[in-house]
């Protein structure tokens, strides 16, 4: 008797999706998906939804849930963390990307995983951590850069069997587009690369256009919903708001803003439309062949003007504000102590983070009768604090500062 239905294979789930023509294809074989070590494709899976899998499950996108956006996190259980903030791009990413018919796949991977390189207490721990790099003469820091270290380097591998066996770390073993799209997710790459390798790698161009639809889903989430939980705490009222009301009214819709989860929704729809319609311009204009050559996706002038004033009223009222002000200088000061005292007395470090260190240091640290004085200079050893200490959540550098340095 025949059966009447079958599991869904990656070659029929391919056929069926109609990307345009700007949108990226998916990979056919092993060799198209560029990954650091060449894998069998997934029977059941396409490339890109692997790689999503893989992030989802992994131990950094779940220590987002405990990562500051711009409120500690923990200080209120409705205002956003990293994690949240995510999921939130992730969700307008994906509506973008429908509309466009771009490869809705590779840009759900891209957004979940663009932020798994960031640092406790959000962008205050990213500026200090950038600072104490460059003072060791290092490249600095940038979270974009480090989110492309964790799943290249220090994510637990995957379970698979390599065509190619090799025996250096390799992470997640991502394709080489949604590792571009982390790298690309801000324009930081084209001015402001710390890391000459990636640089190299990936290149100036603006990328994918799912790279492109995930840096402008990541713009409308963070200024929206920073809004959002800046009115709920208070630090903004009528007063502050109103301008932006009256100069951009057609963003808000028919509700009155009260600052409620409703009122929020109209503000990304028409943000979301902007943006397509503007992308759809760009790219009926002058889209070649070359999704690179041009930032295709992105607001409209007036678009463009009023997520800029919600962000500078953002940075008036939140992150200049005293409250936001007062917790990014504990965090800097949290940071900073743990990094010093991490590179001269390496004993308080975890043990698998003992284990990266070259064999000369590790068998000094094994060494527990006499501890000699042990003091990490090397920039690659230095590195291997400074991914430890990016890898804590918010509570972890609080406990830990807490038991090791009062």
């Amino acid at each position: 008797m025949a059966r009447k239905f079958e599991v869904l294979s990656r070659e029929n789930h391919i056929e069926s999706i109609k990307l345009a023509d700007y949108a990226t294809p998916y990979p056919e074989t092993s060799k198209d998906e560029k990954r650091e070590i060449a894998e069998e494709p997934c029977p059941s899976r396409n490339a890109f939804i692997r790689d999503r899998d893989r992030i989802v499950h992994s131990l950094s996108f779940r220590k987002l849930q405990n990562k500051t956006q711009v409120f500690i996190s923990g200080l209120n259980p409705s205002i956003r963390n990293r994690l949240t903030h995510t999921i939130e791009v992730w969700q307008i990413s994906v509506s973008i990307a429908r509309m466009l018919r771009a490869n809705i796949h590779l840009t759900e991977a891209i957004a979940l995983g663009h932020d798994l390189g960031h640092t406790p207490f959000g962008h205050a721990g990213e500026s200090e951590l950038n600072s104490i790099m460059r003072e060791a003469r290092l490249n600095g820091f940038s979270h974009n850069e480090q989110s492309v270290r964790v799943v290249s380097l220090l994510e637990s591998p995957p379970n698979l069997i390599p065509l190619n066996s090799k025996q250096e770390p390799f992470g997640l073993n991502l394709t080489y587009f949604t590792r571009e799209g982390f790298f690309k997710h801000t324009d930081r790459f084209l001015n402001k690369c710390k890391d000459k390798k990636l640089c190299d790698e990936f290149g100036k161009s603006y990328g994918t256009i799912e790279a492109q639809i995930v840096h402008v889903s990541d713009d409308i989430a963070q200024h929206t919903h920073d809004l959002h939980d800046i009115w709920k705490v208070k630090v903004i009222g009528d007063q502050e708001l109103d301008p932006i009301r009256y100069d951009f009214e057609q963003f808000f819709g028919d509700r009155l803003f009260n600052g409620e989860e409703r009122d929020i929704s109209p503000i990304i729809g028409s943000l979301i439309q902007d943006v397509v319609t503007t992308s759809l311009d760009n790219l009926n204009d002058k889209y070649r062949g070359n999704s690179g050559e041009y930032k295709f996706i992105w607001y409209s002038d007036v678009g463009n003007a009023f997520s800029e004033d919600i962000k500078n009223l953002v940075d008036e009222y939140a992150i200049r504000g005293d409250k936001v002000n007062q917790m990014n200088s504990r965090g800097r000061h949290i940071i900073r102590s743990l990094f010093d005292n991490c590179i001269r007395d390496p004993y308080c470090l975890p043990k698998d983070v003992k284990l990266k260190f070259p064999k000369i240091i590790r068998d000094k640290l094994n060494d527990t009768k006499e501890y000699k004085k042990i003091e990490i200079k090397k920039g690659n050893d230095i590195r291997i604090i400074c991914d430890y200490i990016a890898s804590l959540t918010d509570q972890e550098a609080i406990d830990i500062f807490h038991s090791t340095l009062i």
